[in-house]
């Protein structure tokens, strides 16, 4: 049996790098480190210029609040700490280390050194939080915090193994070459979680994943594999959680809430690394494709390393480019910088031809044939909440419940007429959400 989720859409998947193993890139003459990688506060720079920095050694602290720590996945020189536009739009700092291509790790790299089972909930707390890890499947929300609001709450954890954004095949080479890695980890959480379940969520269509985690699994009662059909987006987390199940998870709760911990096998492979070896999340594996890369590839990349690198370890360009991405090419975001860096959550950069670009060469209009309503995964109106929003009527936004959109991009992907479909529904979510936070501040309750 197959689990499927209600709307979305299935795009052509090209996933031309699904067959090739991780490889180890060129060492880049240095690596710009964001100092925002994760949902929360931004980190406080602990290095100063000149500084001499290892690898695996800490960059970037967090102040307090939400967050995670960052690390230089290069041994170096501290050259620059600077602004910069993210990938996303926002403005952040980075730190610029110079690579002297030595890889020397810092003496702060250690395994855990204790029996999983002699650890306390605050131990691999502390672990996963010093480790700098995040939600790699895209959230980037710090995996640390997830534990302490899961703990007690939640009767099993599910593996996130979907990858249903075309082109992205490093969740996929992850599980191919690391399994056995990816269930110690999920057997880490489900000890600090105290769970006796866990449900690895594999695409039905992946038989070589689905072989490769059984084999691993073996005959355990604890842990197996639930085949999910890959229709985008079929990996969000609410969409997941509902297919698996039919719990609906309502707008502004999490899969907490519904007795799942929802974790990406990526995430849980650098919760191995971090008990195992010691070594902060300070490196990822990253698609390298598009129709536009001479020589698409799957690499394990240090963190901070600039878009353009990986573009010429990739063989360079093949033919004229008319936009980057970090991430799929439906949700991802457009790089401002040929030179932009790769973060924790970056899981493909893709370099597209206008053969790729679905923008309308006519003016956009609705022709209300109701496609949109179809796709959404979250049983939304897309086009009466961008009629409402056109017209600002920001109360009628919320009425159709703009701030549960998942902002995948399905609305747009279908719509015939070329209408931006998804960035008008993501900003009247915005405008929906800043409304009711600027009430209640009004109202003079705590935000």
């Amino acid at each position: 049996m197959s689990f499927r989720i209600k709307g979305g859409i299935i795009p052509d998947d090209h996933k031309y790098t699904a067959s090739l193993p991780v490889e180890s890139i060129t060492e880049p003459e240095y690596v710009s480190i964001p100092l925002t990688q994760h949902v929360g506060v931004m980190c406080r720079p602990v290095v100063k210029l000149g500084e001499r920095v290892l690898r695996g050694q800490l960059v970037g602290e967090i102040p307090g609040g939400l967050g995670c720590p960052v690390h230089s996945g290069v041994s170096g020189t501290v050259k620059r700490i600077e602004e910069f536009t993210t990938d996303s739009g926002g403005m952040s700092y980075k730190v610029v280390v110079e690579n002297d291509r030595e890889n020397i790790l810092s003496p702060t790299v250690k395994p855990f050194g204790k029996k999983l089972s002699e650890a306390t909930f605050e131990e691999i707390v502390s672990v996963i939080r010093n480790a700098g890890i995040t939600g790699m499947g895209g959230t980037a929300f710090p995996t640390h915090a997830r534990l302490v609001a899961a703990r007690g709450k939640v009767d099993r954890i599910i593996v996130n193994c979907l990858e249903t954004e075309p082109f992205s095949c490093s969740t996929h080479r992850l599980i191919m070459e690391n399994a056995p890695e990816i269930v110690g980890g999920a057997k880490i959480i489900m000890v600090a979680l105290g769970v006796r379940e866990a449900w690895f969520a594999v695409s039905d269509r992946s038989r070589e994943e689905i072989r490769e985690l059984d084999t691993v699994l073996g005959e355990s009662k604890l842990m197996s594999v639930r085949k999910v059909t890959p229709k985008y987006p079929a990996d969000s987390e609410k969409l997941l959680v509902y297919s698996l199940t039919g719990i609906a998870v309502p707008s502004g709760k999490s899969s907490i809430d519904a007795g799942c911990a929802v974790f990406s096998a990526d995430t849980l492979m650098a919760v191995y690394e971090a008990f195992s070896k010691g070594l902060p999340l300070c490196e990822r594996v990253v698609t390298v494709d598009g129709d536009c890369i001479a020589e698409p590839a799957n690499f394990l990349v240090p963190v901070g390393t600039p878009a353009s690198h990986l573009v010429n370890c990739a063989g360079g360009l093949c033919r004229k480019p008319k936009k980057i991405v970090f991430g799929g090419p439906l949700a991802g975001n457009a790089a401002w910088d040929i030179d932009s860096p790769v973060t924790k959550n970056t899981r493909a950069l893709l370099v597209l031809s206008d053969f790729f670009d679905r923008e309308s060469k006519d003016a956009p209009v609705c022709l209300r044939c109701g496609r949109c309503v179809d796709a959404c995964p979250m049983g939304l109106m897309p086009l009466k909440i961008t009629e409402a929003y056109r017209r600002r009527n920001i109360d009628a936004c919320g009425a159709l419940h703009a701030d549960a959109c998942a902002e995948c991009g399905c609305c747009t992907y279908v719509c015939p007429g070329g209408v931006p479909v998804t960035q008008l529904v993501s900003a009247a979510k915005a405008s929906v959400i800043e409304k009711r936070r600027k009430a209640v501040s009004d109202n003079g309750e705590k935000i």
